[in-house]
Order: structure tokens, then C-alpha cells, then sequence
């Protein structure tokens, strides 16, 4: 079952796709299960699980720690941003929840290697659809070198990027509680497309000028 465990919806701040409109075109792309991960929010996740039919939906947020984001799947409430890195994961398992460090080598938002090795994550994100493919690469060698399973998803933030990238779970896999043992246990894979070069330049002109327009601060 392939799974895209990283989608961004208008309840992040930042996207143009309504919850109806991924669900509908994870349908269409046949994908079994979606993580809607909107920014220090879990109203998209809520969302989906009110309309989601024919579709597994894992609810997932990506929190803002002081330095850099962290994908928290299965939590039963929202966690506070801003908090230092191991103090988030904390209050993710505290919460049910399990956490995953996603694009990890990213400028404006990821955590850099040194924070995913000091710290206690259930997973790494090693394919992540607005990544380079070089970043993804170091993602997978990183997870490898600390012994961690992996995930893999779009980031998408407008419709056309849905499945761009993905997990795969066992198609035994019938629930979202079944979808966080898998990951914890280290049955999954990811798969997909990472980010052009081309792509980048113009991603890189509107990060800054949202980056700007926030007064320097992160999502």
C-alpha cells in the first residue's frame, strides 16, 4: 500500500488545497492512506477523518521546534511549537503519537544532522518530494547510520504535487494504528521523486519572501 505521509492543506498557512481536494486526488492517484500535516495544526488531519471514505487517514501535524520541523503522526492533540527538539518528541509520545524528522537537510526548516542524532525519533523522512535528490540521499544514509525506519512524502502543498512521493506499508496495513506499528517496526519504504534543480530556484524566491513577510520567522 502506498501511502503519502506528508500533505499540506490551506490550514497550514502556506497551501492552496482544501482537504476535499487531496482526498479526492489520493483517490484518483490510488494511493490507500494520506497524512494530512498542516503546520502547529491538527485541523486538516481533523478534517479528513470526519470526510474521508474508501481512504485510510493517519493524522499527522508538522510542529515548528526551535530548530526546525518534526512530523508528529497519531496525536490526540496538538503539541506546542517553539519547544527544544527532544521536549517536542516528548510531548509527541506522550500524546500517542510517534515522531518522524522530515527533510532533515534543508535550509529553512530542517533540523540538520546533528539534532536527529541527539535526539530520540521513531523514523527519518528519506524521501521528501520538495527535497533535492542529494538531500534524500543523506536523509537515507543518516536513517541508516542510527538504525531508524523510514517514511517518505510529497510535502505537497498544491495539488499536483500529491504522491509525488510516498510510503510503502504492508498491504496487511488496514488502519492508521496499523500504519504507526508498521513505521515503529521498521516495515515500511519510501518511494517517489525528489525536488529538480529548477524547481529549487523558484521554491527558494518564495520561501524568502514568505520567510520575509513573516518578519524572519519560521512556519
Amino acid at each position: 500500500m502506498r501511502a503519502d505521509l506528508h500533505i499540506h492543506t490551506v490550514h497550514s498557512g502556506d497551501a492552496d488545497q482544501t482537504v476535499e481536494q487531496v482526498l479526492a486526488r489520493a483517490k484518483e492517484l490510488g494511493l490507500g492512506a494520506v497524512a494530512i500535516s498542516d503546520h502547529n495544526s491538527l485541523g486538516g488531519a481533523r478534517e479528513a477523518l470526519e470526510m474521508a471514505e474508501g481512504i485510510i487517514v493517519l493524522p499527522a501535524m508538522e510542529i515548528t521546534s526551535e530548530e526546525g520541523h518534526i512530523l508528529a503522526y497519531g496525536l490526540e492533540s496538538e503539541v506546542k511549537r517553539d519547544l527544544p527538539v527532544q521536549e517536542t518528541i516528548d510531548r509527541i509520545h506522550e500524546n500517542g503519537g510517534i515522531a518522524v524528522a522530515p527533510h532533515p537537510y534543508r535550509i529553512w526548516s530542517g533540523l540538520g544532522e546533528r539534532a536527529v542524532r541527539e535526539a530520540n525519533f521513531d523514523a527519518v523522512e528519506t524521501l521528501n518530494g520538495r527535497s533535492l535528490d542529494g538531500a534524500n540521499r543523506r536523509a537515507r544514509v543518516l536513517a541508516r547510520e542510527l538504525g531508524l525506519p523510514v517514511t517518505g512524502g510529497s510535502d505537497a502543498h498544491s495539488i499536483v504535487e500529491v504522491g509525488r512521493a510516498y510510503t510503502v506499508f504492508p498491504d496487511s496495513c488496514n488502519s492508521a494504528e496499523e500504519m504507526m506499528m508498521a513505521i515503529v517496526d521498521g516495515r515500511t519504504s519510501s518511494g517517489g521523486e525528489s525536488r529538480s534543480v529548477g524547481e529549487s530556484f523558484s521554491y527558494g524566491r518564495k520561501c524568502i519572501g514568505q520567510w520575509m513577510g513573516r518578519g524572519m520567522k519560521r512556519l
